[in-house]
């Protein structure tokens, strides 16, 4: 007897950021980079875990924005996550969505599909303590990217 095969071939479109500068309630500036190509992604239930992981600064200003170097720290160091989870460049895991800076914190977000390997990777990361810097991290199963949409938004323009 012949088995059906969940096999779905994925397109990637290429990638294209933007960024969007706000505030928080407070009135301190919030500094969000956002892959914009995701916004037309037509396979999200593919990627239907949502990965959201916050690093505590410790180089931050009065406004909780933090300097240059500790911004190149988290990139990198999320470089090097997304790395570990993308292990088959054929056939990524895990697709970077969003990273918000605001008030001491770096909040990014993946998309992920295979929620136990991530998991796996980063319990590893936690256990051996390799990380730059403190964090927490929450997996949720979001097929729709309901916790998605604000960031896939039309934001509006700057005028020059």
């Amino acid at each position: 007897m012949a088995s059906k095969s969940n096999k779905v071939n994925v397109w990637f479109p290429d990638e294209s950021y933007s960024s969007v500068e706000t505030r928080t309630e407070e009135g301190h500036p919030v500094l969000i980079i956002i892959q914009d190509s995701l916004k037309q992604f037509e396979f999200k239930e593919v990627f239907g875990w949502n990965l959201s992981v916050i690093f505590y600064l410790t180089d931050a200003g009065e406004n909780g924005m933090p300097g240059r170097d500790e911004i190149g720290l988290i990139q990198d160091y999320c470089e090097y996550l997304e790395n570990k989870f993308n292990d088959n460049p054929d056939k990524p895991n895990a697709l970077f969505l969003f990273r918000e800076t605001y008030d001491g914190i770096s909040h990014v977000v993946w998309r992920v599909y295979d929620a136990d390997k991530v998991d796996d990777i980063l319990q590893k990361v936690i256990a051996e303590k390799d990380h730059p810097r403190e964090f927490d991290y929450e997996m949720e199963y979001d097929e729709e990217w309901k916790l998605a949409e604000w960031y896939l938004q039309d934001f509006p323009k700057k005028n020059k």
